[in-house]
């Protein structure tokens, strides 16, 4: 490949992998809002709130809370702090999955990548 090719592959490659991280950081908040709606609506915030708040619909709302086990009540104080974390640092929360990878597999495929677009394989 020319450098030029070789830059656009690498560009390819980068998006394609921040795309994938941001939609695992994306499954996270979606679930963290899951949990905190659930979590309100047993400590009594009421549905038609948590339905302007999110802007879901309230049936939404009530499915959301009554297909999350009721276990907020055990460690309120760790759910929110996570929660915090999530919110107080996005960049942090979606460093977790940037990077070269943490398993052998992940590991192995950016290689692979690496040396494909540097022409090595």
């Amino acid at each position: 490949m020319t450098q030029e090719q070789e830059a656009l592959a690498s560009y390819v490659w980068m998006l394609a992998r921040h795309r994938e991280a941001l939609a695992r950081q994306l499954a996270d908040v979606e679930q963290f809002e899951r949990d905190a709606v659930a979590a309100a609506g047993q400590f009594g915030v009421k549905q038609a709130m948590l339905a302007t708040l999110t802007g879901k619909s309230p049936g939404r709302i009530s499915q959301i809370i009554s297909a999350t086990p009721a276990d907020f009540e055990a460690a309120p104080q760790q759910t929110r702090e996570q929660w915090r974390q999530v919110l107080d640092d996005p960049a942090g929360h979606l460093e977790r999955y940037s990077g070269a990878g943490k398993t052998i597999e992940e590991l192995d495929d950016w290689n692979a990548k690496h040396r494909l677009i540097h022409g090595e394989d």
